[in-house]
C-alpha cells in the first residue's frame, strides 16, 4: 500500500511540474540595422561564394592554408573549448532529469545503554542497500533557461572557432602575398644593383680615361650603395614573414615553399557580396555575438526563477536489517519519499537586484552585438573600396614603370652623347626603381583586398 501511495505521489508531482509556468520571455533574434548600403555596386547572390581552395589556385598557398587549418595552435585550442562547452551543456541539461544514486553499507559495533539513548553508535550489526532518487522539479523553468543558455554558449564557441578559422585563412593568404611581394622587391633590388654596378664600372672606366669628371663616378657609386643597402632590409622582412607564416602553420622557424608570383596569381575578383541582411547569416563573428546575446537572455530567466520557490523530490528504496539472514525480506524493505519546497522570504533585495544585473548584462551584450554587426558592414564597404582603388592604383603604377623605363633609356642616350649631366640619369634611375617597388606593393595590396573582402563576407568553407 505504501508503495502505491509513493507512486501516486510521484505522478502528482510530475504532473504539477509539467503545468508549471515558465517565467521570463521567449528569446527572439534582434533585428538587423536598417538603411545599410555599400558605396560600390555589388551582386546580391551569395550562393555561389567559392570555397577558399577554389579561390586560390596556387598549390603552395593551398598547402599553407591546409596545414594552418590542421595544426594551428589557436585553432586546436578553440576546438578544445568547443568540446568543453558541449560537455558543460550536457552537464547542465542533466539537471532537468532525476538523479538516481545508490548506497551500500555494512558494519557493526558495540554501544552501551546510555550511548544508545543518545544515538551514538549501534549495538550489533547493520546491513543496507539503498537506491536514492533526487529530483529538482523545473516548475518555473529555471533549469530549462539554464540549459538553453549553456546550449547557446556552446553554439557561440562553435561560431567563434569558425570566425578564427576564417581569420587564419585570410591571414595565411595575406602573409603569403606579402612574402611574394617581398620576394619580388628583393629581385627588383638585385637586378637594379647589378645594373648599377655595371654603370659604376663604365663610369669609372670613363673617369680613368678622362672622359668624365670624378663627381660622375662618385654619384654612380652612391646609386649603387643606395640599392645595395635595401637588400639586407628586404631579407630581414622576408625572414620575419616566413617565420610568421610557419607559426600560423604550427611549425618552428624556417623557410616557406613558394608557388606563383603575385603577377601570376589568378584570384577571381568577381565575388558576390550580397545584400547587407544576408551578411548576418554568413559572418561567424556575428552569429557568435548573437548566440552570446541569447545565452545572456536565458540567464535573466534563471535569475527570475530564483526569486520563486523551488520544489524538490527525494525518494529512497532498498533494504536494511541488523542481520544478514533477514536482509532481503519484506521486513527489511525501506521505501520513503519526501517533497520539499524552499524559497526566499526576505533577503534585502538580493535576488531582485540579481535579475536587474542580468538585464544590464543583456544590454551590454546587445550593444556589443550591434557593434559587431555595424563593424562587419564597414569591413565589407572598406574591402570593396580597397579592391577598386588598389586595382586603379596598380594600373597607374604599371604605366608609371613603363614610362620610367623609356625615360631611363632616353636619359642614358642623352648622357652618352653629352646632352645632359649624370644627375638626370640618376633621377631617372631612382624613378624607375621606386616605380617598380610601388608597382609590386600595389599589386600585393590588390590581392590582399580580395582576401579581406572574402573574409568580411564570412569566407567560403
Amino acid at each position: 500500500m505504501k508503495l502505491k501511495q509513493i507512486y501516486y505521489c510521484l505522478l502528482f508531482i510530475l504532473a504539477f511540474s509539467k503545468m508549471g509556468c515558465m517565467v521570463g520571455k521567449k528569446y527572439a533574434k534582434p533585428e538587423a540595422p536598417a538603411d545599410i548600403t555599400y558605396r560600390e555596386p555589388v551582386t546580391s547572390d551569395t550562393s555561389s561564394l567559392l570555397k577558399w581552395f577554389d579561390l586560390y589556385q596556387d598549390k603552395a598557398l593551398q598547402n599553407i592554408i591546409a596545414t594552418t587549418l590542421d595544426s594551428n595552435r589557436d585553432l586546436l585550442a578553440a576546438g578544445a573549448r568547443i568540446e568543453e562547452a558541449r560537455l558543460q551543456s550536457a552537464i547542465i541539461k542533466a539537471n532537468l532529469y532525476p538523479q538516481l544514486n545508490y548506497s551500500v553499507g555494512a558494519g557493526g559495533g558495540s554501544a552501551g545503554t546510555n550511548a544508545q539513548k543518545v544515538a551514538v553508535g549501534i549495538e550489533g550489526s547493520a546491513f543496507n542497500i539503498l537506491g536514492v532518487l533526487d529530483w529538482e522539479l523545473d516548475v518555473w523553468g529555471k533549469l530549462r533557461h539554464n540549459s538553453r543558455s549553456a546550449v547557446a554558449r556552446f553554439l557561440a564557441e562553435v561560431q567563434n572557432r569558425n570566425a578564427l578559422l576564417t581569420s587564419l585563412v585570410a591571414e595565411a593568404a595575406s602573409q603569403y602575398f606579402l612574402l611574394r611581394d617581398l620576394d619580388n622587391r628583393l629581385l627588383i633590388a638585385q637586378q637594379t644593383l647589378n645594373g648599377r654596378k655595371e654603370n659604376t664600372r663604365i663610369i669609372t672606366d670613363r673617369f680613368n680615361k678622362g672622359y668624365v669628371a670624378e663627381i660622375d663616378k662618385l654619384q654612380a657609386m652612391q646609386q649603387e650603395y643606395i640599392v645595395a643597402a635595401t637588400i639586407p632590409s628586404l631579407q630581414r622582412q622576408i625572414v620575419t614573414i616566413e617565420n610568421s607564416i610557419r607559426l600560423l602553420m604550427g611549425m618552428g622557424p624556417g623557410t616557406v615553399q613558394r608557388g606563383y608570383t603575385n603577377f601570376d596569381q589568378t584570384v577571381s575578383p568577381d565575388i558576390p557580396v550580397g545584400i547587407p541582411s544576408l551578411l548576418l547569416e554568413r559572418r561567424p563573428d556575428i552569429m557568435a555575438a548573437e548566440k552570446s546575446l541569447q545565452a545572456q537572455f536565458e540567464r535573466i530567466g534563471v535569475a527570475q526563477a530564483n526569486r520563486l520557490p523551488s520544489f524538490s523530490l527525494t525518494g529512497i528504496l532498498g533494504f536494511a536489517s541488523p542481520q544478514l539472514s533477514s536482509f532481503i525480506s519484506s521486513s527489511g524493505l525501506v521505501a520513503n519519499g519526501f517533497a520539499d519546497i524552499a524559497g526566499p522570504i526576505f533577503n534585502f533585495g538580493q535576488r531582485k537586484n540579481a535579475v536587474i544585473a542580468e538585464r544590464k548584462r543583456f544590454e551590454q551584450s546587445y550593444f556589443q552585438y550591434q557593434k559587431t554587426v555595424l563593424a562587419s558592414f564597414g569591413e565589407v564597404d572598406n574591402a570593396l573600396t580597397f579592391y577598386r582603388t588598389y586595382s586603379e592604383e596598380y594600373n597607374q603604377r604599371k604605366a608609371q614603370v613603363e614610362a620610367a623605363q623609356k625615360a631611363l633609356v632616353l636619359s642614358n642616350a642623352r648622357y652618352d652623347n653629352g646632352y645632359t649631366s649624370y644627375i638626370e640619369v640618376i633621377l631617372m634611375q631612382d624613378n624607375l626603381f621606386n616605380a617598380q617597388l610601388q608597382e609590386s606593393q600595389s599589386l600585393s595590396g590588390k590581392l590582399n583586398s580580395i582576401v579581406q573582402l572574402y573574409k568580411s563576407l564570412g569566407g567560403g568553407w
